[in-house]
């Protein structure tokens, strides 16, 4: 169970190649010489192609029926004829349950699933340009340029992009852990892919270039999974067909840092896999030539990145070391022909006050530079410094060699002054965005007393009377239920200067998004200045959406104002466009301005279906009360509740804690407690048991699963505070569990236990599980359970 339910398709271990019908097909041609790298065994089903290396054994067979052994991955190369449901099913048949598709079907995408999910096989393509895992030395790929082993993973729905990225990277000494070509996918979707390389060991950070994202919310879901485990840097064609200011709020809540063309890849490679965290601080460019410190300040300008002005004492310390042999400023010259340790004690120096935060080192080549000397004085540097360090080195030749060495070391490295700039620029975004996405808000409707299902109830009276065009007097009830009330007063009682303009509309591929503008617009349309943000918002995300539109400042009521839009486009998905315009807002937090809403009926909605992200589900949130009379309160976890874990933990009795994590582990690391308590609920689900003691929450209990990756099935487990054993709180637990699941179409729920954990192996009996022996540990047990409908049904009529 601990192997990834792709592993086979993505890291194989053994491949067939189905050859197809034309010997002579060059995709087939190309695969061979690639596979041939591997000198390994190979094996071929269908004709014999054209093409012998007398380094590798080849087993030519003419069927996959023919197959002494069974093979994790099949190859369709060459063009055939054979139908892709014959095909399927010959795969199936053998044992093969993993497809690369390199060739192109022109059947319906709709029956090609269908066969795949009755034979139960994975499929990659059709039309994919390969897979590679260079560090295995698998390379199934078609690309003219094998990458080099390293740390990145790239994951393209583009092989020609694919292929240049690979090219570009190896030029510059970047290597990747896995290469994935997607091509026009039809079973496999990058948000599979993503939860595969989130959980791959080798893959320190992810590229992707994208064409579509499939389900938003699951796409938005696995995307920030794996960025809260490793950087993500996203290039997309075209927007996706969304909006471009919905995206990058949609990409900024995951924790991913979206690029504008293939170039920000090559300039985020770098830095993901080298690079510190920015500590707080300005940026010092440093360099030997005017030329490039110029052209990086013009790229830092129009990226609005601050650079930093050197105060008094720092601008004398820095002068003292140029010693009247370049310039001191936010880009600081020195002359070419000074040595090197003038550069890196003027970043040494720099690096030591608060003021700054990191230091690019811009070198032209020069017969008066020597770069061993460099290299080692600025390796030195970077072991003792704890800020970051960047390096541009201009030019080819042995510079390349150069980059290449100390990109190795562990320093981001460049080529050109406005890619270290736009690094940089991704560092800043990468953090900025890991914040948001540490953000669970929910609705606020809950907290907030909102009489959600009245003003349901008056908008499908509007739609039952086909009235769907709202003006002000129509939709003030409904506003004023959500806190935003309407009134005539002049502007000048407005504690805002400015009219605002906020909407709720809906984006073609991500839903629902508010829009906050300064100005009015008498048709509610988008607005030059507008910032756009996904809902559900919380304080800090409504925060982060003014920044990005009014100066630095305290608005209290421009943040009470969304965060009732919020709960507003959150409850009501009947209401497919808000627009407030020339908006003003008085003392008393009220409103005058211009209302239009526009409705649209949802009869099978289920709730929150029309968000991209999904809020906090309080609708877990339930109460029990215990066999001894006592009351708890049983709620999903939230990332604040890391602490509480923690302790939860380290109380725990030894033994416990050995047969909850297999393992003899004291307390939980500090990763463990994030991923613990920063969970995505859309693929995931943790209940914590809470009891309130003087004042403050005690954990006694938790139930969590997190799903396979597979659609159907998840992982479980279910621990308790010792002293609360037999007070039916483990079975409330799982139940609570059973049903969340169940809600988000998982069919099937596994868990490993111990087999010496008595106690355990006959509650999961009593809850209805089988149990049988783990075939790869004699020490251990599966437990499964079906979460059928009558199940699920059964569980709800005893709540």
């Amino acid at each position: 169970m601990s192997q990834h339910a792709l592993q086979p398709l993505l890291a194989p271990s053994s491949v067939v190649v189905l050859t197809g019908q034309d010997p002579d097909d060059s995709i087939l041609m190309a695969l061979l010489h690639s596979l041939s790298k591997l000198k390994d065994h190979l094996t071929l089903v269908g004709v014999t192609p054209k093409w012998k290396d007398s380094t590798t054994s080849i087993t030519q067979l003419s069927t996959l029926s023919e197959l002494d052994k069974s093979y994790d991955l099949a190859i369709l190369a060459g063009k055939t004829t054979q139908p892709m449901g014959e095909i399927i099913a010959a795969c199936g048949q053998a044992g093969i349950h993993s497809l690369l598709m390199l060739s192109w079907s022109g059947e319906a995408s709709n029956d090609i699933q269908q066969h795949l999910r009755q034979h139960n096989v994975r499929l990659i393509g059709p039309n994919s340009f390969g897979i590679c895992r260079p560090k295995q030395r698998f390379s199934a790929w078609l690309g003219l340029t094998h990458p080099l082993p390293g740390r990145l993973a790239l994951m393209s729905q583009s092989g020609t992009v694919a292929s240049a990225l690979v090219d570009w990277a190896s030029w510059q000494g970047i290597g990747f852990s896995q290469v994935i070509a997607m091509g026009s996918p039809v079973d496999v979707m990058p948000s599979q892919i993503l939860d595969f390389l989130s959980n791959d060991f080798e893959s320190q950070a992810i590229l992707m270039y994208l064409q579509s994202v499939g389900q938003p919310t699951r796409f938005l879901s696995s995307l920030r999974a794996a960025s809260r485990s490793k950087p993500v840097a996203v290039v997309t064609e075209h927007n996706l067909g969304a909006d471009p200011r919905v995206l990058d709020a949609a990409l900024s809540r995951t924790g991913a840092v979206r690029g504008r063309r293939l170039n920000d890849l090559i300039g985020a490679a770098s830095v993901m896999t080298n690079a510190r965290r920015i500590k707080e601080g300005a940026l010092m460019i440093i360099g030997n030539g005017a030329g490039p410190g110029e052209l990086a300040a013009q790229r830092a300008a129009e990226l609005n990145l601050s650079l930093l002005e050197p105060e008094e004492t720092l601008r004398k310390q820095l002068e003292e070391i140029v010693d009247h042999r370049g310039h001191i400023g936010p880009v600081s010259t020195v002359w070419a022909s000074c040595a090197s340790d003038v550069f890196v004690d003027l970043a040494q120096t720099a690096l030591s006050n608060k003021s700054c935060g990191a230091v690019l080192l811009m070198l032209s080549p020069t017969a008066l530079i020597d770069l061993s000397s460099f290299y080692e004085q600025v390796i030195e540097l970077h072991r003792k410094q704890k800020k970051l360090i960047m390096v541009c080195l201009l030019g080819g030749g042995d510079i390349v060699t150069m980059r290449t060495r100390i990109n190795e070391a562990g320093i981001p490295t460049f080529r050109t002054p406005e890619t270290a700039i736009e690094g940089f620029q991704f560092l800043e975004q990468f953090q900025r965005n890991q914040r948001l996405a540490k953000q669970s808000p929910d609705s606020n409707a809950a907290s907030e007393q909102v009489n959600v299902e009245q003003a349901r109830m008056q908008l499908q009276a509007f739609l039952r009377q086909d009235k769907k065009q709202l003006n002000a007097v129509d939709f003030a009830p409904i506003l004023a239920l959500f806190h935003l009330s309407l009134a005539n007063f002049h502007r000048s009682q407005s504690v805002i200067n400015a009219a605002l303009h906020v909407r709720i509309f809906r984006d073609p591929v991500f839903g629902t998004a508010i829009g906050l503008a300064l100005g009015g617009s008498d048709q509610g349309s988008a607005q030059k200045s507008e910032v756009v943000g996904l809902p559900p918002l919380n304080t800090l995300l409504a925060r982060d959406l003014i920044s990005q539109l009014l100066p630095r400042g305290n608005y209290p009521q421009i943040e009470a104002l969304l965060l009732n839009i919020s709960s507003l486009a959150c409850e009501l998905p009947e209401c497919q466009t808000l627009q407030l315009s020339k908006l003003y807002i008085d003392k008393y937090d009220c409103l005058t301005g211009e209302v239009s809403a526009t409705l649209a009926p949802c009869p099978n909605v289920r709730r929150y279906e029309h968000l991209a992200i999904q809020p906090y589900p309080r609708q877990w949130v339930s109460t029990l009360t215990l066999r001894d009379g006592s009351s708890i309160t049983v709620r999903p976890v939230r990332p604040e509740d890391s602490s509480m874990i923690a302790d939860f933990v380290r109380g725990m009795s030894k033994e416990t804690r050995y047969l909850r994590f297999i393992s003899n582990i004291e307390e939980l690391t500090p990763r463990m407690l994030s991923t613990m308590s920063h969970i995505d609920y859309d693929r995931e689900m943790a209940f914590m048991a809470v009891q309130e003691i003087d004042g403050k929450e005690h954990l006694i209990g938790t139930s969590r699963y997190i799903d396979n990756f597979d659609d159907q099935s998840c992982e479980f487990a279910v621990v308790l505070d010792d002293t609360f054993q037999g007070q039916g709180l483990a079975s409330y637990l799982m139940k609570q569990l059973f049903l969340a699941a169940a809600d988000k179409g998982i069919r099937v729920m596994k868990g490993i236990v111990l087999a010496e954990n008595k106690r355990m192996i006959t509650f999961c009996k009593h809850l209805g599980f089988t149990i049988t022996r783990d075939p790869d540990d004699i020490g251990q047990v599966i437990a499964t359970l079906k979460l059928t409908d009558g199940f699920v049904t059964a569980l709800y009529s005893k709540k």
